[in-house]
């Protein structure tokens, strides 16, 4: 019986998968309107996606994805940017 539970197991951690930048949450919490985005990157850690416009803005996005046997859960967060690489907005969190 124990060798079965051992073998249900593995093949459960086996079917986990997780995609993307697991950034957290409570450093979302910490960011701040005028930030640079080497200090947003140091928080959130590489972004998946960058993207710049022909003013020179540039938005950033953070993408995490996982995935089992028993569900899949996906979140993300973009940030905009201005010329200059500083933050101009921060999106409010939803418990």
């Amino acid at each position: 019986m124990k060798g079965l539970f051992v073998s249900g197991f593995a093949l459960l951690l086996a079917g986990c998968v997780s995609v993307g930048t697991n950034y957290k949450d409570a450093n979302v919490a910490r960011l701040a309107v005028g930030m640079s985005k080497a200090d947003v990157v140091a928080l959130l850690g590489k972004p998946n996606q960058s993207v710049t416009t022909a003013t020179g803005e540039q938005r950033l996005t953070w993408v995490h994805s996982t995935g089992s046997m028993l569900g899949a859960s996906s979140r993300a967060i973009a940030l905009p940017f201005d010329s200059d690489g500083k933050l101009t907005s921060v999106p409010k969190l939803v418990p």
